[in-house]
């Protein structure tokens, strides 16, 4: 070894106890050739005192001296508290066995007889270095598993095959405080089991201290998982496992929360069985209103479909289609025609606000007021004081008297818009009002198209609005189509409404078709448009093909074609 290595290495210290002065200069002489610091001490009391202050890695000791000999030194020696170890050998002329004996049971490690050989005693040293060695070795060792140990957050706990206790961490300690005295080295665990027993450390054990005691010896040692409950209402988890060499290792871990949870969790999953149970039981009731609510729902759909008793209309010298389809069971649109005398028709179309059931029976009560060609019944007609004949309001004072009639009679904060005509099949003529619905299309036999009216407003909203009538006329191969905002509002899936571009688009493209086709190919490029099937809004129009200049009455065919 190098001079450099050596002097990295900790210095050896060695205490050489001898009444004689000679002798010791001898031993030290040798002891520092060998790389030892050494101190001297006449007698057993001064090395003890001096043992109290250094460590010493090894101690020669003469057996006889005054006062304090070196067996009592020995012995003495070996009960202080010190935390690393010193290979201690005796110097005698004794030689008999029971001397050997008897300074090994004090403490002694070796013995060497007077007058020592150096070679001898070089060779016992190096034998004291290398137990030293393997002794720091273990000292290291335990304290690197000591300190890992405390490192854990979990209680830690170690008895060897004897059920000694080994080791016993803070967090242990903590945990047991009760019986934390009785943690000590070497304690068997019965008797730390009795020792919290006696301190109340177990809740579980009170009033049968023994039966429980019994009962907790006799669980399975090693490869077991218990649950434990402290007297302060703390819950361990507790997981053992064996060791090797028969000892066994556990770790207990504070589990109180999860413990406190998983409670909670029952009371709560205990609480949602029975709400689900409860909520299971509604749902079932409400399934049954529902299916009732949507029984008459279609029942309702169905008389709504019935106001309107046909859908398609031939009179002398003119077609009209009607469309109806809601976007739910029932809506608010509404179309129809009606005779006002031998040679004119009126034709509506409705769309009441919102949807549902009230937006039906509004629609429904509007168009009852367009009902037949009795002027008491229908808003439309009027007695001539001239003649006493019966004859039509013009379409701007219809409009006007609906507003007048919703906003004094009917109790409710809906509106609506209308699209009204009055068409005489002679001559083509058609006055029509347009309050609040989309204009009117007028498509030409060329197969132009006009939209027509200024929009006007809605009715149901201001009192005394004012309306106006919009002539226009008709030619043979004309076609007057009035219609709702379902159609023009229509949305494609990137948000485009079909608009009255798309509307003449229609037109256009479908212009050989005729009544009731025309319609439903026009639904079909809505659906095409959209991507759906059901619309999000009522569809509705009504469709008149003036074909040309009617030649008879038209009384009979029209008869009974309004709502009732």
């Amino acid at each position: 070894m190098t001079d450099m290595a050596r002097a990295r290495l900790p210095a050896k210290r060695a205490l050489i106890v001898d009444d004689s002065r000679a002798q010791r200069m001898i031993f030290a002489r040798h002891l520092q050739q060998w790389g030892y610091q050494t101190e001297e001490a006449a007698c057993g009391q001064e090395a003890l005192h001096r043992c109290g202050d250094t460590h010493f890695d090894l101690i020669l000791s003469d057996w006889i001296m005054p006062g304090m000999d070196g067996l009592e030194f020995c012995r003495a020696f070996r009960a202080l508290p010190l935390e690393q170890y010193s290979y201690f050998i005796l110097l005698t002329s004794k030689n008999d066995k029971d001397a050997v004996a008897e300074g090994l049971d004090v403490g002694a490690d070796d013995f060497l007889s007077k007058p020592v050989s150096p070679a001898e005693l070089r060779a016992r040293i190096s034998a004291g270095e290398r137990l030293l060695a393997m002794e720091r070795e273990v000292r290291t060792a335990r304290g690197q598993l000591v300190a890992a140990v405390e490192a854990l957050d979990d209680a830690f706990v170690y008895y060897d095959a004897e059920d000694r206790l080994v080791l016993a961490n803070d967090r242990f300690r903590e945990l047991y405080r009760l019986s934390a005295p009785a943690l000590v080295e070497g304690t068997r665990y019965e008797d730390i089991l009795r020792y919290g027993i006696a301190q109340g450390q177990y809740p579980g054990a009170i009033g049968r201290e023994e039966e429980w005691l019994r009962e907790r010896l006799g669980l399975p040692q090693g490869n077991a998982r218990t649950r434990q409950q402290l007297a302060d209402g703390r819950v361990l988890q507790i997981v053992e496992r064996r060791t090797a060499d028969g000892g066994r290792v556990s770790l207990r871990v504070d589990v109180t929360e999860l413990h406190a949870a998983r409670d909670i969790a029952r009371r709560a999953e205990a609480q949602a069985k029975r709400q689900n149970e409860e909520l299971r039981a509604a749902l079932e009731e409400l399934q049954k209103l529902y299916d009732a609510l949507d029984r008459d729902l279609m029942q309702a759909r169905r008389l709504q479909q019935s106001l309107i008793r046909k859908r398609h209309h031939d009179y002398s010298g003119s077609r009209l289609s009607l469309l109806l389809q809601s976007s739910g069971h029932v809506g608010g649109d509404m179309v129809g025609t009606f005779v006002i005398d031998e040679a004119r028709i009126g034709i509506y179309a409705i769309d009441v606000s919102g949807h549902g059931v009230a937006a039906a029976m509004l629609g429904a009560r509007i168009a009852g007021l367009f009902t037949g060609g009795d002027r008491n019944q229908n808003i439309a007609l009027c007695r001539d004081p001239a003649t006493g004949a019966t004859k039509a309001w013009p379409p701007h004072v219809v409009a006007s008297r609906i507003n007048e009639l919703m906003l004094d009679e009917f109790e409710t904060e809906t509106y609506l818009t209308i699209a009204y005509a009055d068409l005489d099949l002679t001559s083509g003529k058609v006055s029509l009002v347009q309050a609040g619905h989309p204009h009117p299309a007028l498509q030409r036999a060329d197969g132009r198209v006009e939209f027509l009216g200024d929009g006007g407003l809605p009715i149901g909203l201001i009192p005394q609005a004012e309306y106006a009538t919009i002539e226009a006329s008709l030619m043979p191969g004309d076609r007057l189509f009035l219609y709702s905002d379902g159609i023009t509002e229509c949305a494609n899936p990137a948000g485009e409404e079909y608009g009255e571009e798309g509307l003449e688009r229609a037109l256009r493209k479908l212009g050989r078709i005729q009544g009731a086709e025309f319609l439903d190919a026009l639904k079909w490029d809505l659906s095409t448009w959209s991507g759906k099937e059901e619309f999000d809004d009522d569809v509705s129009g009504a469709l008149l093909e003036y074909l040309h200049a009617a030649e008879t009455s038209v009384r009979g065919d029209a008869a009974g074609s309004g709502p009732d």
